[in-house]
């Protein structure tokens, strides 16, 4: 039974507990992504790999732990909202306190600024997990139901577009130069923040463009589904207006940022310093992977990401490790931590680089990465060239 339920971590504990934390003790919100990555990183470091590939004949009930992340992370965001606003929101307060002897109203005054600051930042990093639970549904392009709530949870974070430009874009050309998501060697990853970001919205125009002229549909429709997308998180941006005014708006924009520079990273760390010949098959070799055991239970097997992008059609429990030259030993949390140190990230990515140069590389990729390496300015990945 437990294979069941061990990638539910975050749909039936960690998003739950933060959303009740901000209610019942809002300053103390900032102890929510602290305690994700102590203990993401410490599991992952103490523990064994988790390589296993179990056989499941109910996979209704692995579904359920997508779907039902939907609702509770749409607590979690109100969760914000209410505190943030002005008084009690929808006399939510007033309604509890006639059930249970909790004043959610007093708590709040109480925690005063403090409080929504901490809440704000514990929101931010957690729907950064929004991303994770739509790239499992946004990849099932036939199920309309799937589709529509993938990108209801990307429209969370602003970045509904990640339906078009990582499905149909990304897989087709990561590891070139014309897929805005692959971080290009020498690169920081606050550079292909902006880079990454601004490229995918580019890139997801020109797929909607060409899809669009292909039906004879307008590009300026509701045929488009980038302006759709658009759309629906200004409608959520509506919402937060009129439940707490500007400041409302101001600390909505926030949480977007942080949710997305965080799920950037994560791209970051997963194709970084990968060269291919445009055109050419995908194979496991293009993509960093990863078998540490919290990583892969705790991320939907996103940490499987070799056998992703070579297998895009698998679930997300049909996922398997794969021996590549590209490891994140320290895990998915412990490798972002890693990645936002720059000096520290390409001590770290150069000499795994260099070994997938020697070794992993076609001949046709070899050049790729000598010119690559010579751009850099990597000391270590330069002298791989020598």
């Amino acid at each position: 039974m437990y294979k069941y339920f061990k990638h539910s971590y975050l749909t039936c504990f960690i998003v739950p507990s933060a959303a009740m934390t901000v209610f019942l003790a809002p300053q103390w919100a900032f102890l929510v992504p602290v305690a994700i990555i102590l203990i993401n990183a410490l599991v992952d470091i103490l523990t064994p790999p988790d390589r296993s590939v179990p056989s499941y004949s109910q996979h209704w009930v692995l579904d359920s732990m997508v779907y039902l992340y939907v609702p509770i992370v749409s607590l979690y965001m109100f969760s914000l909202m209410w505190i943030v606003s002005p008084g009690d929101l929808l006399g939510l307060s007033a309604a509890l306190s006639s059930l249970v002897p909790v004043n959610l109203l007093a708590i709040k005054q109480e925690a005063g600024l403090g409080g929504m600051i901490a809440s704000t930042i514990a929101v931010g990093y957690v729907l950064s997990s929004n991303h994770l639970y739509a790239h499992e549904l946004v990849h099932r392009t036939t199920d309309k139901v799937a589709m529509l709530i993938g990108r209801y949870l990307l429209a969370m974070t602003g970045d509904a577009q990640f339906s078009i430009s990582h499905v149909y874009s990304h897989h087709r050309n990561v590891g070139t130069d014309l897929d805005s998501a692959t971080a290009r060697r020498g690169e920081s990853v606050y550079a292909f923040f902006i880079r990454s970001s601004l490229g995918q919205y580019r890139e997801s125009w020109e797929v909607e463009s060409q899809r669009l002229a292909n039906s004879g549909k307008p590009l300026l429709s509701l045929h488009n589904r980038v302006l759709t997308g658009l759309a629906m998180t200004a409608a959520i941006y509506v919402l937060w207006y009129l439940a707490a005014g500007l400041l409302g708006v101001a600390v909505y924009t926030f949480v977007i940022v942080l949710a997305k520079f965080l799920f950037e990273t994560v791209n970051y760390i997963e194709h970084y310093g990968v060269v291919r010949v445009p055109g050419s098959k995908v194979e496991p070799r293009h993509s960093w992977d990863c078998d540490s055991r919290m990583s892969s239970n705790a991320l939907l097997n996103l940490s499987r990401h070799a056998d992703h992008h070579a297998n895009a059609h698998k679930r997300y429990w049909e996922l398997e490790a794969v021996d590549t030259s590209l490891q994140l030993k320290y895990g998915y949390i412990g490798t972002i931590v890693v990645a936002m140190i720059p000096f520290w990230w390409h001590r770290f990515a150069a000499p795994q680089l260099a070994q997938w140069d020697r070794n992993s590389a076609s001949p046709e990729e070899k050049i790729l990465a000598k010119q690559a390496n010579q751009l850099s300015l990597n000391p270590i990945l330069m002298r791989g060239n020598d």
